[in-house]
């Protein structure tokens, strides 16, 4: 992991800041292309505002993402963890640079990120292992024409993860060896008997009035609404309820005024917690940060903020009653293919549509909760005079690197995320 999170994109920082030390008399930091961080003029300011822009960031990436980069300007030589420059790399940097790096710099970049994000994954489908291989190879065939030689790539992935293995299991100094056939051991026992006796893994307990909706979706009580609200008549939510039950066949009385108890909170599949608008305003109200991170992806690649989740009540054609569960969403425009295609699927773009009408969707078809942030005007978008109404509505997406390795032996405590409701801070 430290090879992808934290090796390899020391290097690259490096080269965008310009702080390696040029080695003949003809070379100059100034003739750099890459170095769009550099100081200039004895004048920082290039980097300190990326820093203080990687601040603003966490406030649009999910709790379940893991921690969220820091002022990386400021902490990078103070502690930076491999898990903030994972995010800070692979997921805010692509969005930053973009526009600011030639366009074969950071196509160049692209195919890093791109192949990185495949090798992190706790199981990579044989497709993917094929095409982030090709994009390893040829970044580091590209990188030794546009930069200077390495070999790291393809060299070192395996002998760090076995290294990293080993280590992290040996408990005693003074016989390694010894102890960590004994874990080996020992670990394997266990194993042997969780997969004989399931009945010996304890199931965590779900929170006070949390409601199973089988599949894995669990719909969680905390921060939901203290009672049932009418939806303001003949409005947005109203139509967006009514048009998803007439799709569903369910009959709808013209003269039905429907009420919904809101929910903040949803369980997914892969141990993700899905959050809401609704919830996320009730503790701005508070007086707590300003945080937007009830973005997520639902079936066919559509990604969507989550308004409120809730429950309505229906009988069906054979008299059976039963209950969907159901959430008000708004839709970000599809993302650009082109520009995705080319930029290996690394910088996808959308926009926001504040004035586009909701629309109801199952719980179900949600599939993970992703981070939307805000997309900078690129220098030469900066200077036209319509800048601001252009592009404050660009984003793109930032999906959880690594999923299933961030799963393992863990995952989102409903319990925490509970207690954090009641006072949290950044």
């Amino acid at each position: 992991m430290h090879h992808l999170t934290l090796n390899i994109p020391d290097i690259m920082v490096k080269l965008f800041r310009g702080s390696f030390e040029c080695k003949e008399a003809s070379d100059d930091v100034e003739d750099w292309p890459w170095a769009v961080f550099r100081i200039r003029d004895h004048d920082d300011t290039a980097w300190d505002n990326h820093g203080e822009v990687t601040v603003r960031m966490c406030f649009y990436i999910p709790r379940s993402f893991g921690k969220a980069p820091r002022n990386i300007a400021a902490k990078m030589n103070s502690g930076y963890k491999a898990w903030e420059h994972m995010y800070h790399f692979y997921m805010v940097l692509p969005g930053q640079l973009w526009g600011v790096l030639d366009d074969e710099l950071f196509e160049h970049y692209c195919k890093l990120v791109a192949g990185a994000r495949f090798a992190l994954m706790l199981e990579t489908p044989v497709a993917l292992c094929s095409l982030a291989h090709m994009l390893l190879t040829e970044f580091v065939e590209d990188f030794e024409r546009l930069y200077y030689a390495i070999h790291l790539l393809l060299h070192l992935w395996v002998l760090e993860t076995f290294i990293g293995n080993l280590t992290c299991e040996i408990g005693s100094d003074s016989c390694p060896y010894t102890n960590l056939a004994a874990r080996a051991t020992r670990r394997a026992q266990e194993a042997a008997l969780y997969a004989m006796f399931p009945q010996l893994a304890k199931p965590e307990g779900l929170p006070k009035d949390a409601v199973v909706l089988g599949d894995d979706y669990i719909l969680l009580a905390y921060g939901r609404d203290e009672c049932a609200r009418l939806l303001p008549e003949h409005g947005r939510e109203v139509d967006a309820l009514r048009s998803y039950l007439d799709a569903n066949q369910v009959d709808v009385p013209a003269e039905w005024q429907p009420g919904v108890w809101k929910w903040a909170h949803l369980q997914l599949p892969n141990g993700q917690i899905a959050r809401t608008a609704f919830g996320e305003c009730k503790c701005e109200a508070r007086g707590l940060p300003l945080r937007r991170t009830h973005m997520v992806k639902l079936c066919g690649d559509v990604f969507t903020k989550v308004l409120y989740f809730f429950r309505i009540n229906n009988t069906r054609a054979d008299g059976q009653k039963e209950t969907m569960v159901l959430a008000m969403v708004l839709d970000f425009t599809p993302v650009g293919r082109a520009l995705a295609k080319k930029m290996h699927g690394v910088l996808m773009v959308c926009y926001s549509q504040p004035n586009q009408a909701p629309r109801v969707v199952d719980v179900k078809d949600i599939l993970s909760v992703v981070a939307i942030m805000p997309l900078p005007a690129r220098p030469f978008e900066a200077d036209q005079p319509d800048t601001a109404q252009l592009y404050a509505n660009r984003y793109y997406v930032g999906e959880k690197i690594g999923c299933d390795m961030a799963w393992i032996g863990c995952s989102d405590n409903p319990r925490e995320e509970e207690e954090e409701e009641d006072g949290e801070e950044v």
